[in-house]
């Protein structure tokens, strides 16, 4: 309970610089990756978890930055970063939900941007709040569904 707080005030302070900048700076992405790994680290050495968890964790994060790459920055390389944290704190499964979550979010804003003239296909849309957003409403399903974090 205590991560998923403290991964939630990462990203909280990931999408204000996301909101207002449209980057996340690089100093707060490597804080959260220290704190990830470190997380990881002594969930390993305490038994909790095993290497192969840790790094199915960083899988969700690694597509995202593969894919950042591959699509020259149409998805920004800070925010597989981003979901790289939520994937060391978590399965690997819930960050992956987290991350289709975010991207259905993401759409529905983009499509409410295009249908009232806000918008157009080039602009620009901050993926953090709706990153955020998914683990927030995951979160809260879990507690009322008393599934203990898990999907």
């Amino acid at each position: 309970m205590a991560e998923h707080i403290i991964l939630c005030g990462y990203l909280g302070i990931c999408s204000c610089y996301d909101c207002r900048y449209r980057r996340i700076p690089l100093w707060l992405l490597r804080l959260g990756i220290g704190m990830g790994f470190l997380y990881a680290a002594v969930m390993l050495l305490t038994g909790r978890i095993v290497w192969q968890m840790a790094l199915a964790g960083a899988a969700p994060g690694t597509v995202m930055l593969l894919y950042s790459r591959l699509s020259q920055e149409k998805l920004g390389w800070a925010d597989g970063l981003m979901v790289l944290v939520a994937g060391l704190v978590q399965q690997w499964e819930r960050c992956t939900a987290e991350v289709l979550a975010a991207c259905f979010f993401t759409f529905l804003a983009a499509l409410l941007l295009l249908l009232s003239g806000k918008g157009s296909k080039s602009t620009k849309i901050p993926f953090a709040p709706f990153f955020l957003a998914a683990v927030l409403i995951l979160g809260m399903m879990d507690m009322v569904l008393g599934n203990g974090g898990k999907l």
